[in-house]
């Protein structure tokens, strides 16, 4: 059943920190990224099947914000337009690759530069359900951070941020005023029992720092509530 009561407004405060300058880099320039088992790269027109065999599969699409398989080619392909330029200047996301068929497994990557739940860089990422389990999730976001805090020529940004993501930690009784100087972050959120993401953000570093609830987008489980939990990594070069 729904919950009535409305969900509270995160709790912002204005920070100084650093970010990758945007646009961010085309895809043309986005080498590959091998990893022990992986390939990531950057999606072309050539891959609308594989994309269309993972977006056809309703366990992968269950994370979505419409959490329903897709039901044509023609709109997989519409999805697909997000991962290509010029879209890639807004966005830095990649296809999952096994290395040893070549074949394509999964994307993800940081797809809202500037998230409305906490204000940082936002990753996330969906696989097939037949790699699910093996360490796939893990190997690729450690790769994909990796492969972020090296994006180079970054600027000093002031933006508003979620109070409870900054190190060092902002008191609550701390009032507006000039910027904070605070560690660069990147974040992600999850289901609440979505346990197999929750430890492949853990296992990478991510802490939780937030949950709340809002209204559900996805098809099937309209006029329901629900339960998100909100999770940071900061920048490991970056003192407090």
């Amino acid at each position: 059943m729904a919950s009535t009561t409305p969900t509270p407004t995160p709790p912002m405060v204005l920070v100084r920190t650093t970010l990758p300058p945007r646009p961010m880099p085309p895809n043309s320039e986005r080498a590959p990224i091998k990893t022990a088992r992986l390939v990531l790269r950057p999606l072309v027109d050539a891959d609308l099947d594989g994309m269309h065999r993972l977006r056809t599969q309703a366990e992968a699409m269950t994370g979505t914000m419409r959490g329903v398989p897709d039901t044509s080619i023609a709109e997989t392909q519409k999805a697909m337009e997000f991962f290509l330029p010029p879209h890639d200047a807004e966005q830095f996301l990649f296809g999952i690759f096994w290395q040893a068929t070549g074949e394509l497994i999964g994307e993800g990557g940081v797809h809202n530069l500037e998230s409305g739940s906490s204000g940082w860089p936002e990753i996330g990422y969906k696989l097939r359900k037949e790699f699910w389990g093996m360490g796939v999730g893990s190997e690729f976001l450690a790769a994909l951070v990796e492969a972020w805090w090296r994006l180079p020529g970054r600027e000093q940004v002031v933006r508003r941020v979620h109070r409870d993501s900054c190190v060092p930690a902002i008191p609550r009784s701390q009032q507006e005023g000039e910027p904070v100087d605070v560690v660069e972050q990147v974040y992600a959120n999850t289901d609440w029992d979505n346990y197999g993401s929750q430890k492949v953000l853990g296992k990478t570093g991510f802490r939780k720092f937030t949950e709340w609830t809002e209204p559900e987008t996805r098809v099937n489980l309209q006029g329901q509530t629900s339960r998100l939990f909100g999770y940071c990594l900061a920048r490991p070069d970056q003192g407090p």
